[in-house]
């Protein structure tokens, strides 16, 4: 019983703190970067890792990444609250097209009115925006939901088949489009322009988890679940 616990154990933490902050120190070096920019805890790193990792997908997508950073210098957000302007974020070009890559930034529903009598929108982990200027944004505001084209959740954990669940919820309020029958063949074929949604986790899937991942590969979601064993 115990050798199980410990095996479980080993597969929910599979994530290396340290080796992931001096990585990620080496690849922010120009932007005088301290360690402490990646967060103190083990959640924290992850979700800079993440960043990163964000980062270097449009990188070898063949876009420019620019990082913009607040007057304090490279500042990662790892609270729902905080305004914008604080933190640093990165501008990516390709062509005529721009985006920005934010971390941790409120993003209003679909269903979202403007006469709702409370805000409907969701602190999303990863940000893939429209390049629209939010510089003016309070800690409460939430982004245009039409501003946005990609987000991922962070998770520092192995995925068990709830926590997949949830993550679909979370796709149906903000971008239900997604959970159609889009990826036919035709599609898979071509290169995408902008990551998927996506769901990442430091650890693996569990069987329920790899079942219900399945299930979603069938129904050809555009969106991606990442683990330990299948990197961004």
């Amino acid at each position: 019983m115990e050798d199980k616990l410990n095996d479980k154990k080993q597969k929910e933490y599979l994530f290396d703190q340290e080796k992931a902050r001096n990585n990620l120190k080496k690849y922010f070096e120009t932007e005088k970067a301290d360690l402490y920019s990646f967060g103190t805890t083990v959640n924290q790193v992850f979700e800079a890792y993440t960043f990163a990792e964000t980062i270097q997908w449009y990188q070898k997508n063949h876009w420019q990444a620019k990082i913009i950073n607040p007057p304090e210098g490279f500042t990662l957000k790892f609270s729902t609250r905080g305004r914008p302007f604080n933190y640093s974020y990165v501008i990516c070009e390709k062509d005529i097209k721009k985006c920005q890559i934010r971390h941790q930034l409120r993003v209003k529903t679909k269903a979202h009115k403007q006469n709702n009598k409370y805000a409907a929108n969701i602190c999303c982990d990863i940000v893939i925006m429209e390049d629209m200027p939010i510089d003016y944004f309070s800690t409460k505001d939430a982004i245009e939901n039409q501003w946005l084209i990609a987000f991922g959740e962070v998770k520092h954990m192995s995925a068990y088949a709830e926590l997949i669940a949830s993550f679909i919820g979370i796709v149906h309020e903000l971008q239900p489009k997604r959970l159609k029958n889009i990826r036919t063949k035709k599609q898979s074929k071509m290169p995408h322009d902008h990551i998927s949604s996506f769901l990442n986790v430091s650890g693996e899937l569990w069987p329920t988890a790899k079942g219900l991942n399945e299930t979603i590969e069938k129904r050809k979601y555009d969106i991606d679940v990442y683990c330990h064993s299948k990197k961004i």
